[in-house]
Order: C-alpha cells, then structure tokens, then sequence
C-alpha cells in the first residue's frame, strides 16, 4: 500500500525539485576559469559577427578573416565604407564592414591583414 503512494506521488516530486533548481542565467558571466575565457571569446566572435554588416564591399579570394581597408585583400570598401574600416573577407570574395578601427586608421602602419 505504501509503494503505491510513492508511485503516484513521485512524478509531482520530481517536478517540484525541477522547478525549484534555478538554471544558470544565460546573461551571466562567470570568471576565472578555462571555460569562461573560452565562452567570453565565443560571446564576443558572435558579437563582431552580428555587427558586420554587408555593404557591397569586395575583396580578392582570401582565407576568411578580418582585413583592413589598406589591405591588399580589400578591393572596394563599398557603400558608405572606408579605407580605414576593418572588413570580413572569405575565400569566394565576399565581405561584410565592421566598421572604423583605430587600428586601421593609418595606410602606413594598419593590422589586421588576415586571419
């Protein structure tokens, strides 16, 4: 008679320590492992990545990769792009415009070239 309580009784168990467990927010960040360093890394690819915007830019068939404006990879900066923008460019030509880049700035001395 007791098992049958139990059998009936646990599945609204089981639930009720479900719910009670809180996950992780996905909005948090934690420090000082291994694993956070390569979450950060992740979070902050993914945001680059969703601030690359196609713009008409063009650049010659390079590994995919991060170049400058200067770069001999970039051909044209596109609509509203600059020289001095760092562009995403990948092995059939295509590309995206970050943006401005302090790094970029100056046709002398300009990085990154490249992956």
């Amino acid at each position: 008679m007791q098992l049958t309580k139990l059998t009936v009784l646990l599945p609204f168990i089981v639930s009720a320590l479900a719910i009670a467990v809180p996950e992780a927010d996905p909005g948090t960040r934690v420090t000082g492992s291994k694993e956070a360093a390569i979450l950060e890394a992740k979070r902050s690819d993914l945001d680059k990545r969703q601030n690359c915007v196609p713009n008409g830019c063009k650049c010659r068939p390079v590994p995919q990769g991060q170049y400058c404006g200067w770069c001999y990879a970039v051909t044209n900066p596109g609509n509203g792009g600059s020289w001095s923008d760092v562009f995403e460019c990948n092995p059939s030509g295509g590309c995206c415009r970050y943006g401005p880049r302090n790094s970029c700035s100056s046709w002398q001395s300009f990085s990154p070239c490249g992956p």
